[in-house]
């Protein structure tokens, strides 16, 4: 899922505000799980187009665990030949509909707990908060030049 152009060149779009609740690592915008939405609002709001993302934990030694199919693609149902104002409004709403559905299946703090025990383990026995390394690797689009 991740877009062929530097997401940088997207990302630079949104407001400030919200980069600054970002982390960033290797090229990528990750933010808490929790702020997902208003991600995804900021992004419908700066006439970009949101491509979705996945629950990673960055961990404090520059680690970082992807769980790959606790994912949103709010492009996969959304047409590229819509005009792009539509685009944009639809993939914000695929996106809000589909981060709430993943958020009610999944309990993402367990799911990166059963399937990176051992870095986890590592991670709290050195005092690490997991809370504080989860988080939603997010992607967006900006409209091409004609």
């Amino acid at each position: 899922m991740k877009p062929m152009t530097n997401p940088k060149m997207a990302e630079r779009h949104l407001p400030n505000e919200i980069l600054e609740r970002a982390s960033l690592r290797d090229d990528d915008y990750a933010w808490p799980a929790g702020e997902i939405p208003l991600v995804i609002e900021a992004v419908r709001r700066s006439n970009l187009v949101n491509i979705g993302g996945q629950l990673q934990f960055r961990l404090p030694d520059g680690t970082t665990l992807e769980c790959y199919w606790v994912e949103v693609d709010a492009c996969r149902t959304v047409l590229e030949s819509l005009p792009w104002a539509e685009r944009v409004a639809r993939t914000a709403d695929v996106a809000l509909i589909n981060f709430a559905a993943i958020s009610s299946k999944y309990d993402f703090l367990e799911e990166g707990r059963r399937n990176f025990g051992e870095a986890f383990k590592d991670a709290e026995t050195q005092g690490y908060d997991l809370h504080k390394a989860m988080c939603f690797v997010w992607y967006s689009a900006e409209q091409k030049s004609q």
